[in-house]
């Protein structure tokens, strides 16, 4: 996520490759990351970031997060933490500053994609204005309250994982009957990216559907059978993701108090 995170701030322009130092616990990896992009340096550590930095990132692994805010508190300018678990008056509290939280996808690499954003107390005006401004140019910015991150994630963050799933089931089943597997899959992404650039343009849905599905045809026989299923596996897919968030958020609560 952070080297998707990078790239899109990169490849959009929103920040410049002179202005741009990283880290990673694996230097090799850092450096491989640096050579695409001429200007870029890497640090000897995360404490230079923070250090050096008026904007730090922090996208590491859950497992790893307190532990890199502990290591580069008290951070000099703006920490922006890609983590949607920990309360953000103590993230705050831990990094001694500002704090922004943030989701971003994957996607954003590609220059689509939507960054969810949450602000802590300590922001200021310009700071907030700042990040927004740069996450805006390889995605679309959405400020959620801190309390509907994790269904916004499940949207947003995950949800290039769940629609590729579904795109995949979807021309597997053409497969089944009789498509070849490669066509198949070139008929759906195909489709797929079609779909999205009418609905982009200003298609409802359900204007979509009904350009479609013609009353007692084809289409709506398929539409029946998602319309009755949809709605209870999508549930099904929140609740279970629901808890997962919630035994990371316990899990590094209690890290946090140890």
């Amino acid at each position: 996520m952070g080297a998707s995170l990078a790239d899109g701030l990169l490849n959009s322009g929103a920040i410049s490759h002179e202005s741009t130092l990283v880290a990673n616990r694996g230097q090799g990896k850092a450096e491989s990351f640096a050579k695409r992009y001429p200007g870029l340096s890497v640090a000897d550590g995360n404490r230079q970031v923070a250090e050096e930095c008026d904007i730090t990132f922090v996208a590491v692994r859950t497992g790893q997060m307190l532990d890199v805010l502990r290591e580069i508190s008290p951070v000099r300018g703006h920490a922006v933490v890609v983590n949607g678990a920990i309360p953000i008056a103590h993230l705050e509290a831990l990094c001694g500053g500002p704090v922004s939280k943030l989701i971003p996808s994957v996607t954003m690499e590609h220059g689509h994609g939507v960054s969810l954003l949450c602000h802590g107390p300590s922001v200021s005006h310009s700071q907030a204005r700042c990040l927004e401004e740069a996450l805006g140019k390889p995605s679309r910015v959405l400020i959620v309250p801190e309390d509907g991150m994790e269904a916004a994630t499940d949207l947003t963050s995950c949800g290039p994982a769940l629609i590729a799933e579904m795109m995949h089931q979807f021309a597997e089943a053409g497969a089944r009957h009789g498509i070849g597997r490669k066509e198949a899959w070139e008929m759906v992404l195909e489709t797929m990216q079609g779909a999205a650039a009418a609905l982009g343009s200003g298609e409802t849905a359900v204007s979509l559907k009904q350009k479609v599905a013609t009353k007692g045809g084809i289409t709506e026989q398929g539409l029946m059978v998602l319309e009755a299923e949809l709605p209870s596996v999508f549930d099904k897919v929140m609740e279970r993701t629901m808890v997962k968030h919630a035994e990371v958020r316990e899990r590094l609560m209690k890290e946090l108090g140890s």
